[in-house]
């Protein structure tokens, strides 16, 4: 039996022959929830400000290594990502169970991060206990500033723990 499940693993799909005038589908030739871990990870070493500046460094950039590896990078840094409960990120009430639902969302919302020319960190305050609010300067791929405000809490379980989260990523107001 084994010899002939190992013979017909090699036969081609294409050598069988057809029973149907239909094509057998192929799989898609690329899944974004099959990648590995993006390079940076969150971790309990980060500060809140640090959190933010791995972010924005990897959406610079956001097709290095990867396809999309700056947006998967944020998604990691997304306090509410893959869990059940609905999120907040990006100001409204939003599922980000699957990385697809965040892509599509941040490309949307967030557009002005994704292959920035530059950003810089203006301020860091601390509104509530244990909650950082980073503002930031973005100059986008397009030359336009803009201001966001990073709310960032810190995780308490699993196995980002103690790590600097956002909870929320939004256009400050002027």
């Amino acid at each position: 039996m084994f010899l002939q499940q190992s013979a017909w693993r090699g036969v081609h799909r294409q050598s069988l022959p057809r029973r149907c005038k239909h094509r057998c589908a192929a799989a898609p030739a690329w899944n974004p929830q099959n990648t590995p871990d993006p390079i940076v990870m969150p971790s309990p070493s980060f500060s809140p400000s640090e959190s933010v500046e791995v972010q924005l460094k990897a959406l610079r950039t956001n097709d290095e290594p990867w396809l999309n590896h700056g947006i998967q990078t944020a998604y990691e840094f997304a306090a509410d990502a893959g869990g059940m409960e609905r999120s907040k990120y990006f100001g409204f009430s939003k599922d980000l169970y699957h990385l697809d639902h965040f892509l599509g969302m941040f490309g949307n919302m967030l557009g002005d991060l994704i292959n920035n020319q530059s950003h810089e960190l203006l301020q860091v305050a601390e509104p509530e206990a244990g909650v950082y609010v980073v503002r930031v300067r973005v100059v986008g791929p397009t030359g336009r500033e803009g201001e966001y405000d990073f709310r960032m809490v810190r995780k308490e379980l699993g196995r980002k723990a103690g790590s600097w989260m956002t909870k929320s990523v939004l256009k400050a107001k002027a």
